[in-house]
C-alpha cells in the first residue's frame, strides 16, 4: 500500500545520527517526453546510489518539461498532468526502491476530483511519499494552489520542508516550514526560458496579474535582465541563515535553442554557506551533492533568533487586504515609549 503522508519518519540506510548526504540535479526535461523524462531520473538515482547520496532534489515539473503552459488547452494540460499513483509516480517509486537513494520530482498533478495542481512528490525508500502542491500557482487559469504547508521527517536529525519556485519569494512561507520544524528545504524551481519578442527571461509575477493579463488589462509578465533562477541564488542563502536551516536549490530548463542556461544547482547550509553548486556555465545535469551535518542547525544564529520572536508584535502579518497598515495614535499604549513636548521658540523666549 502505497502512503500519502505529511508527516512521518523514515530511515535512510546511509546517513549517520548527526549525517544525511544530499544531491541537486538541474536535469533537462522536455514537454510531452513523460517516460524519457522519467527514465532520466532512474539513471540519475542509479549514480546518485554510488556516490551514498540519499536523497536527489530535481528541479519543478521535470516529470511533465519545462516549457511554458500558460496555452494550454484543457485537454492538452490533462494530457499531460499525472494522478499521484499513475504510472509515472510508479516508475519514479520503483526506481527509488532498487537504488535506495529518495527522489524530489515535480510534475503536474491531476488529482481525484478533477483539479489540477503544479506538484513536487518525494519518494522515500519503504513506499513512502509526501507531496507538495504550490502555494502560488500561475503557470496556467486551470492550476489551482495548494493550502498548506508540507513538512516530515526522514530521520531522528533530518526534517524536510517543501516549496516550489514562487513558494520561496514570499519569507512568511519559509519561516512557517522553519516554525514547523524543518531543517532542511528544498527549493525546486524551473526556468521559464526565453521570450522571443522580448530577448529577455519572463516570470509570471502573480495570479491576479496573470488573470488580468488575460483580459488584456495589465501585462502579467515582466522582463528582467535575469530570470527567477538567479534571484533565488542571492535570497536561498539569506533564507536558510534567518531560519537555521540547509536549503537545497535546483533549477531546470528545457533546452530550446542552443544558448540557452540549462539550470543550476546550489547546496546551502545553515550559515548561508554555499557548500556545492553547479559552476558558471558548467553543463547541465551535475551531480551537485554535500553531507548535512545536522549539528549545525542547532548552533546556527538563525536558530537563536527563532527562540526570540515576539509573536505578539506580528499581527499585521496576517491581516487579509494591503499591506499598508494605518496608523491610530489612539490605539497606541505608553508602555514601553518615551513621551516627547514640542514648543516653538525664537529667541525672546518660549512662545507656545
Amino acid at each position: 500500500m502505497m502512503l500519502f503522508l505529511c508527516c512521518g519518519a523514515v530511515n535512510m540506510p546511509s546517513s549517520t545520527a548527526s549525517s544525511f548526504r544530499v544531491a541537486s540535479v538541474p536535469v533537462v526535461s522536455c514537454r510531452g517526453e513523460t517516460a524519457h523524462n522519467v527514465a532520466r531520473v532512474a539513471e540519475w538515482l542509479t549514480l546518485a546510489a554510488s556516490q551514498n547520496v540519499d536523497l536527489v532534489v530535481f528541479p519543478e515539473a521535470c516529470i511533465s518539461g519545462y516549457a511554458s503552459m500558460a496555452k494550454l488547452s484543457r485537454a492538452e494540460l490533462n494530457a499531460l498532468a499525472q494522478t499521484l499513483d499513475g504510472p509515472a509516480m510508479r516508475a519514479v517509486a520503483d526506481a527509488v526502491e532498487r537504488t535506495g537513494v529518495g527522489a524530489g520530482v515535480g510534475f503536474v498533478e491531476r488529482a481525484t476530483n478533477g483539479q489540477f495542481f503544479n506538484s513536487y512528490m518525494v519518494c522515500l525508500p519503504g513506499g513512502v511519499r509526501h507531496c507538495h502542491r504550490k502555494l502560488h500557482a500561475t503557470e496556467h487559469p486551470r492550476i489551482v494552489s495548494g493550502d498548506r504547508f508540507t513538512v516530515f521527517d526522514v530521520s531522528a536529525d533530518i526534517r524536510i520542508g517543501i516549496l516550489i519556485g514562487a513558494d520561496n519569494y514570499v519569507v512568511e512561507n519559509v519561516r512557517m516550514t522553519a516554525l514547523m520544524g524543518a531543517t532542511l528545504l528544498l527549493a525546486p524551481h524551473r526556468s521559464y526560458g526565453f521570450d522571443d519578442q522580448r530577448g529577455k527571461h519572463a516570470h509570471p509575477v502573480s495570479r491576479q496579474q496573470a488573470l488580468e493579463c488575460k483580459s488584456g488589462t495589465k501585462a502579467a509578465y515582466r522582463a528582467e535582465p535575469e530570470n527567477s533562477g538567479e534571484w533565488l541564488r542571492r535570497w536561498l542563502p539569506a533564507r536558510a541563515v534567518d531560519n537555521g536551516m540547509f536549503v537545497v536549490f535546483s533549477d531546470g530548463a528545457e533546452l530550446a535553442r542552443e544558448n540557452q542556461p540549462a539550470g543550476t544547482a546550489m547546496i546551502v547550509d545553515p550559515f548561508g554557506r554555499i557548500l556545492a553548486s553547479t559552476a558558471e556555465g558548467e553543463a547541465s545535469g551535475a551531480l551537485v551533492h554535500a553531507a548535512l551535518d545536522a549539528t549545525l542547525v542547532r548552533v546556527s544564529p538563525g536558530r537563536e533568533w527563532l527562540a526570540a520572536r515576539r509573536p505578539d508584535l506580528y499581527g499585521a502579518l496576517s491581516r487579509i487586504g494591503s499591506n499598508h497598515v494605518e496608523f491610530d495614535a489612539r490605539a497606541v499604549s505608553a508602555k514601553g515609549a518615551v513621551a516627547l513636548s514640542f514648543a516653538q521658540v525664537r529667541r525672546n523666549g518660549v512662545i507656545g
